[in-house]
This record gives C-alpha cells, structure tokens and sequence, in this order.
C-alpha cells in the first residue's frame, strides 16, 4: 500500500506506506523530510515539508503520474 497526498495549504507532499500508528518522527533539517516510524521502528510515511519550493511542477505532474 502505497497513498500518496499534498496538502496545499501546508504545502506537504506525504508518502504513506503503511496504515500502523506513527510512534516517533524526525526531521532531517538538511532536506525538510519528516519520516514517521512505527513501535518497531518501520517507515510509516514520509512527509516533504515546502514541497512545491523543492519540485517543480512538471516534475510533481510526472511523479504522481508513475
């Protein structure tokens, strides 16, 4: 299961692999990633914060595409 969402109003693109809670989250300042784990430590979900100032348009038109 892979559910891909973008919040305009956030401008967060969120990639989610998995239904489990989120138990712990890091942001890695370098890039603008929130990644979410669950208890075990597995990657729930990734968020890329400022999303549309990383990615242009045709760049997020083809990723969603794929």
């Amino acid at each position: 299961m892979i559910k891909i969402t973008y919040d305009k109003e956030g401008d967060i693109l969120e990639i989610k692999f998995s239904d489990n809670p989120i138990e712990d989250s890091e942001y890695m300042e370098e890039t603008g990633l929130v990644v979410d784990y669950d208890k075990s430590g597995k990657i729930v979900a990734v968020e890329v914060i400022s999303f549309s100032k990383k990615a242009s348009r045709e760049e997020t038109l083809e990723a969603i595409a794929i």
